[in-house]
């Protein structure tokens, strides 16, 4: 319980400096003001009632809420909150506030005095948690210690991707060389915690390095060919928001990024389970060689092989639902929305991701097949040594058998 505890604890300030806005955070700065979004509690909340601003009339909801962050502790502003979209009034109406509640509110800084504008969201922290605590109670309940290996294994990946590579990409680091890079360290982490440091695990490594290197060089040769840009709504946010004296990123590098690193799981999955597969094939029948097992690896990844690709193509399709369902809603034909960037670029991430998964079975296999195979031919060798010994043994038991006196039992007839 110490050791649950503790991992708990861990994943949960991970979870809060790396995935929630950093409390006060300045949004922007310009010469004679600054924006922010605060931390704020609701004090008081009013019912639904309506306001127009002169063009239309809108359903609202007065806020009095109270600022949380330190710079600007206990100050108390009037607020509204418009409980339905400005653009189009058909969506459904959002949730109310109700006193207590935690949310993040857009302020303006000027003429050393801070000015509330609007709530920004719902403060969903707590509920992260506590998914992410059942998630994390529910893979040591039923995994025990490989299911803690695979938790310690999950919070170094985020760890690396929000500690390392986030920053190195908006600092002007090569996306490409840091995701190969952390990529890499991942793996063998991952690997070494999972499976501890074996010939196994070495064999993964490799196989699934391969395996998202070549997600990324076939992404980049149809990036090119394609002339995607990779840019898209965030991308142009980002760009308002770099530094001017910096140069600006990559965005089609970075999109290639995104390829590599949504492969990486997949790919790790993959290159473990052949790799893990052939060395209880050799643990189990010694006499493999390395033909066979090369020939078994290719047979069980043909098998993950399907089941795999489909979690890809689906994740891809799943991000981008909203999408293909605003192209189809306007009939457009297929070629019109297989053109458009925002398509194509989900479809290549889905295809190139699928063509790195499906490069690992065959690196994995030969490799696993050479290594491991090496291994087989000893513990061969062994086996016949013992089996010498054993044939040596039952001939003295016999000759033993053979100079004992054996006692004869007389019946009277």
């Amino acid at each position: 319980m110490k050791y649950l505890s503790l991992l708990l604890k861990i994943i949960i300030i991970s979870l809060m400096v790396f995935s929630i806005n950093v409390s006060c955070a300045k949004a922007e700065v310009y010469d004679d003001y600054e924006t922010y979004n605060l931390y704020a509690e609701v004090i008081k909340a009013s019912d639904e009632t309506t306001l127009n601003d002169g063009y239309a009339t809108y359903k609202v909801q007065n806020l009095k809420v109270k600022i949380l962050d330190e710079k600007f502790k206990n100050q108390e502003y009037d607020i509204v909150y418009y409980l339905e979209d400005g653009i189009n009034s058909r969506l459904p109406i959002y949730d109310k506030f109700k006193v207590g509640d935690k949310l993040y509110v857009y302020g303006i800084y000027e003429n050393n005095e801070l000015s509330v504008q609007a709530a920004s969201y719902y403060d969903k922290t707590p509920w992260v948690i506590g998914i992410l605590v059942i998630y994390a109670a529910l893979i040591l309940v039923i995994g025990g210690k490989n299911g803690l290996k695979a938790i310690l294994s999950l919070a170094v990946t985020v760890f690396i991707i929000f500690a390392f590579l986030i920053p190195a990409i908006l600092d002007g680091k090569s996306p490409i060389l840091f995701t190969i890079l952390l990529s890499s360290i991942i793996i063998i982490i991952s690997f070494v915690i999972v499976a501890g440091f074996k010939k196994k695990t070495i064999v993964a490594i490799i196989g699934t390095v391969a395996g998202v290197v070549a997600a990324g060089i076939i992404g980049a040769v149809f990036s090119n060919a394609m002339r995607l840009t990779g840019i898209n709504e965030h991308a142009r946010m980002i760009s308002t928001i770099i530094d001017e004296s910096k140069e600006m990123i990559s965005f089609k590098d970075i999109m290639l990024s995104a390829i590599m690193i949504s492969a990486l799981g997949a790919c790790m999955d993959v290159g473990m389970s052949i790799s893990s597969a052939l060395s209880e094939l050799k643990e189990r029948k010694p006499e493999l060689t390395s033909k066979e097992l090369i020939k078994s690896g290719m047979n069980i990844g043909k098998d993950v092989m399907g089941t795999m690709t489909n979690t890809l193509i689906l994740a891809y399709v799943g991000s981008a639902m909203l999408c293909i369902l605003l192209y189809n809603a306007n009939s457009f034909d297929l070629s019109f929305i297989l053109n458009s960037e925002d398509i194509t670029d989900e479809v290549l991430k889905s295809l190139a991701g699928s063509i790195g998964l499906v490069c690992t079975i065959p690196f994995t296999a030969i490799l696993g097949g050479i290594i491991i195979g090496n291994d087989s031919k000893k513990s061969l060798n062994k086996g016949k040594k013992e089996t010498k010994s054993d044939v040596q043994n039952s001939k003295k038991e016999y000759n033993k058998a053979d100079t004992e006196e054996v006692p004869v039992n007389y019946f009277k007839g």
